[in-house]
């Protein structure tokens, strides 16, 4: 069979008026991989259950510096594991994540975004923090550290 090459460099030109007129947006690679990690980590999805919580102020313990601090609280169900999380700004102008996973047990705790993860092992009884969040589009991803039981998945929610 032979390879016509004359169509080349018209379709070249195609490639780039497409380029010029319509071009992919900024961030489209990544929440495209975004959306793929997620979807292979859906083992087992988890049901959100928001918590009705008066909104919370915190403030610095230097009386110079006090500031009002929002955070909320999100809790994320299914069997075998509940999880609860717990979002503030952190004093960097970023997310802190801290949550408890039940039934206690050590868990591996993974946040994915777009083009990011963050990972850190809860404590014996469940509980993980996670500093220095940026905001947008996150997920939650929880092993048993010993190996027992399915992975779990929380939906993607907005931080």
């Amino acid at each position: 069979m032979r390879e016509n090459f004359e169509d080349e460099p018209l379709l070249a030109d195609i490639a780039r008026v497409f380029r010029t007129v319509d071009p992919v947006p900024d961030g489209l690679t990544e929440m495209s991989l975004f959306a793929v990690t997620v979807e292979q980590l859906r083992a087992e999805m988890v049901e959100l259950e928001h918590v009705e919580t008066p909104e919370l102020a915190a403030r610095a313990h230097d009386a110079e510096e006090r500031e009002i601090v929002r955070t909320g609280t999100i809790t994320f169900a299914c069997e075998p594991v509940t999880v609860m999380i717990n979002l503030s700004e952190s004093p960097t102008g970023t997310m802190c994540v801290d949550g408890w996973v039940a039934p206690p047990a050590q868990y591996r705790v993974e946040l994915y975004q777009p083009g990011s993860r963050l990972a850190i092992d809860s404590d014996a009884e469940g509980s993980f923090m996670l500093l220095d969040v940026p905001e947008g589009p996150s997920c939650l991803a929880l092993r048993r550290a010993d190996g027992e039981g399915p992975t779990v998945c929380t939906p993607v929610i907005e931080l």
